[in-house]
């Protein structure tokens, strides 16, 4: 994953942050696009929370996040996104086979 310098200190993105990109790179690719409502619902949280982080996610870089239009990943938060969903995909595989 790619990180960020702030103040001298590499920043990485949260494990919360994760399960957003995560969730609207899946929402991108089924829909075409993410709102913060769509995120809100798939997430079951409250449209306020999904903005504040979708504030973070814009000052971070990893999403362009515009008021009432919605959004889209960068290059780097649709990187994050797409490694989120694999891993995910893969440890649902080896439970199964492991089930």
């Amino acid at each position: 994953m790619e990180a960020r310098k702030r103040g001298g200190v590499v920043a990485r993105p949260t494990a919360s942050m994760e399960d957003y990109l995560e969730t609207i790179y899946e929402l991108i690719q089924e829909k075409g696009y993410a709102r913060v409502s769509d995120i809100a619902a798939a997430l079951d949280l409250q449209p306020s929370s999904v903005t504040r982080m979708v504030q973070k996610l814009d000052e971070q870089n990893y999403v362009v996040y515009e008021r009432y239009r919605g959004l889209v990943l960068t290059a780097k938060g649709e990187q994050i996104g797409r490694q989120m969903r694999r891993r995910h995909r893969t440890l649902e595989q080896f439970l199964r086979l492991a089930g």
